[in-house]
């Protein structure tokens, strides 16, 4: 005869080897922005003079961000770039920080696909032509023409990630301990040429 207990005991032992296999496969959704380059460059043509940032990314949108967007919920993408000069004397000092946001949204009734960013927006007939416009950033203005001196006293990062707080409200209350909706890069250190500092003009 098995008793009470022991039937409580192995049910809950069951219910607890069923969440993990579920947290188990949500990790497994989790989706990394691969770093592809990226550089700083000075005042671009036909642009108001200043220091640009072009950084490319590569990822696969995970199928539960796929299901949202095609059922008609913004996704929005953060490009983030920090320049920091350091101190010997106290802690490093961020000089620019500065995120770029894209829109990427479905409509159901045209079945398009639209990509927006800075008030202007494209649309598109497949997810394959618009990922592009999001995953790549070009001439983005991050700072004065000025801003950087000497460059080996200077550090430059970028990152990738979906914005999370754009999402719904159920939804961010899901993403707050789960990676099931994580797309994201990490900090990364990019080259600062002389071309682009006050010494290499």
């Amino acid at each position: 005869m098995i008793r009470p207990h022991t039937r409580c005991f192995r049910r809950t032992a069951l219910a607890i080897l069923i969440l993990g296999t579920a947290a188990w496969s949500t990790c497994a959704l989790a989706v990394q922005a691969a770093f592809m380059g990226a550089e700083i460059t000075r005042d671009e043509p036909g642009e108001r003079p200043g220091l640009f940032v072009a950084a490319h990314y590569e990822f696969d949108l995970p199928a539960p961000l796929l299901d949202v967007l095609h059922r008609g919920i913004a996704l929005y993408f953060a490009h983030e770039f920090r320049l920091t000069s350091s101190r010997w004397y106290w802690l490093d000092k961020t000089v620019a920080d500065e995120t770029f946001l894209v829109r990427l949204s479905f409509d159901p009734l045209t079945r398009r696909y639209r990509v927006g960013y800075s008030g202007l927006s494209l649309n598109f007939d497949s997810l394959e032509q618009a990922l592009p416009l999001v995953k790549n950033i070009r001439r983005w203005r991050v700072a004065p023409s000025d801003t950087i001196g000497d460059s080996r006293s200077f550090t430059a990062q970028v990152r990738f990630h979906l914005d999370t707080t754009k999402l719904p409200k159920p939804m961010q209350v899901t993403t707050d301990d789960s990676i099931e909706w994580s797309v994201e890069s990490d900090w990364t250190t990019i080259r600062i040429d002389p071309s682009v500092t006050n010494d290499g003009e």
